[in-house]
């Protein structure tokens, strides 16, 4: 399992968009599943990752070229599975709040946990 955030492993920070125009290439852009986002992102030639909230929303983000697809805690498992029968590039991670959930996460399947300091501009959980 990755750890993206966590004080002795190197990483690349995600930078939190709310909208378009925030969308930068040469930094990791993360935002939650948008059309329009992702458009963007790929006119700039940018990279991105996504919140996604259910099945269909990381099927398309794959597709559309998202690096990190981060989920809620309980869709972990199911998004994991799907992302191993269809050989996803993207990785399938959750935001934890501390490394007391990496057990919890190990089960899952889950690509990669996210700590709360490898996101720049916005708070969480």
């Amino acid at each position: 399992m990755k750890l993206i955030g966590h004080e002795l492993v190197p990483y690349e920070p995600l930078f939190w968009r709310e909208n378009t125009q925030q969308i930068e290439a040469g930094k990791q852009n993360l935002f939650k599943f948008d059309e329009t986002a992702i458009k963007q992102a790929q006119e700039l030639g940018a990279n991105f990752s996504v919140e996604a909230e259910n099945l269909n929303e990381i099927i398309v983000a794959n597709a559309a070229g998202a690096k990190f697809i981060v989920v809620p805690h309980e869709l972990a498992g199911k998004a994991a599975k799907l992302a191993q029968d269809y050989l996803f590039d993207a990785q399938i991670c959750v935001f934890i709040g501390g490394e007391n959930e990496l057990a919890a996460l190990s089960e899952t399947g889950a690509d990669a946990a996210i700590f709360k300091t490898a996101v720049i501009g916005k708070d969480k959980r």
